[in-house]
């Protein structure tokens, strides 16, 4: 093994927590390509692995294996007891297929106010706020790399297809509204 990707993977362990390449970059006084080649090798040589290397945009986390993610939750007994509710698990769904999406756009999907479902899944730890790419001053939100482990998969890329999985969900049809009705 390199000296670099020794390195890189005695960063992601002692963070425990996502690392942006511009900081591998700055800690290991070293060109970004280099520390992307890196990181690339280490996520091959280590993919089967009990840790592997997640990077998901532009950070990168140690984290276990996710065929091994039953033995791991059972160890841990899950840190998440609480079931999420329907209203947390349509807003990161959005999330998820939408990705990176405003508070704005999420409340027109769901046709509700998701405050207090974003504040939930943001303590969870399951989704981050980013700057929006236009405009700094807006906030988008995106899957975390721990949602990702939560869900046992590697990339997004390997969640069903959107498209996929409604074709055949029929939506309901609202009731027409009676003119001659006197109830509100």
């Amino acid at each position: 093994m390199s000296k670099l990707k020794s390195q890189i993977l005695s960063v992601l362990f002692a963070a425990s927590k996502p690392v942006l390449i511009s900081e591998l970059v700055e800690v290991l006084d070293v060109e970004e390509q280099k520390i992307k080649d890196a990181i690339t090798d280490l996520a091959s040589q280590n993919k089967d692995s009990g840790i592997i290397v997640l990077a998901l945009n532009d950070k990168v986390q140690l984290a276990t294996n996710p065929d091994n993610s039953t033995q791991v939750k059972k160890f841990l007994s899950l840190e998440l007891r609480e079931k999420l509710t329907d209203a947390a698990l349509e807003t990161l769904a959005i999330i998820v297929y939408k990705q990176p999406i405003s508070k704005a756009e999420i409340e027109n999907i769901r046709g509700v106010n998701s405050q207090y479902t974003l504040r939930q899944l943001l303590i969870r730890g399951l989704i981050e706020k980013i700057a929006a790419q236009n405009d700094k001053r807006m906030q988008h939100y995106k899957p975390t790399i721990e949602l990702m482990q939560h869900l046992g998969i590697k990339d997004i890329k390997e969640l069903p297809d959107f498209e996929e999985l409604t074709k055949s969900i029929e939506i309901p049809l609202a009731a027409p509204i009676d003119p001659n009705s006197t109830t509100v």
